[in-house]
């Protein structure tokens, strides 16, 4: 029973020291941007002045993340967007499809006009209908997105 109380106690310490290393740093890479200028991206960077050109635009189809900087579910979801935008280039609809992205921290007024109650989110803008984006809530793959973007455009 004695060496059972100090082994926990050291798994306790190890745990914990783990977990406290690799969630500062993906704070700390997350707070730098997801993208680190070596993936090629054709994501389009939304701001409070340019949402509704280009998402409510009629001629094109916008799949938009809402993300946060400091979340490492957002950080993995801009990544997936970088690789969306150039799997979507490469398709039949790549004139039409844009992949857009707007930071909830420093965009407050359009999340909150939007809706938005967490992140990250991600809603399809198709150009039959503006008003009633898709919601996207499943795994996050890039085959599993791409096959999304297909079937709802």
């Amino acid at each position: 029973m004695r060496l059972t109380v100090p082994l926990v106690v050291v798994f306790l310490l190890v745990y914990l020291s783990y977990f406290h290393v690799h969630f500062f740093a993906g704070v700390a890479y997350a707070s730098n941007v997801a993208n680190d200028g070596e993936r090629p991206s054709r994501v389009v960077e939304l701001t409070d002045e340019t949402f509704d050109s280009i998402v409510m635009d009629p001629e094109k189809d916008v799949f938009v993340l809402y993300y946060v900087p400091w979340s490492r579910h957002s950080v993995a979801a801009m990544r997936l967007w970088d690789d969306l935008s150039m799997s979507q280039s490469q398709k039949r609809n790549y004139l039409t499809f844009v992949a857009a992205r707007i930071d909830g921290e420093k965009y407050p007024d359009v999340i909150e006009r939007m809706r938005v109650s967490g992140f990250p989110t991600m809603r399809y803008y198709t150009r039959i209908d503006k008003q009633e984006p898709f919601e996207y809530s499943g795994q996050r793959y890039l085959s599993l997105v791409d096959s999304f973007v297909f079937q709802n455009t």
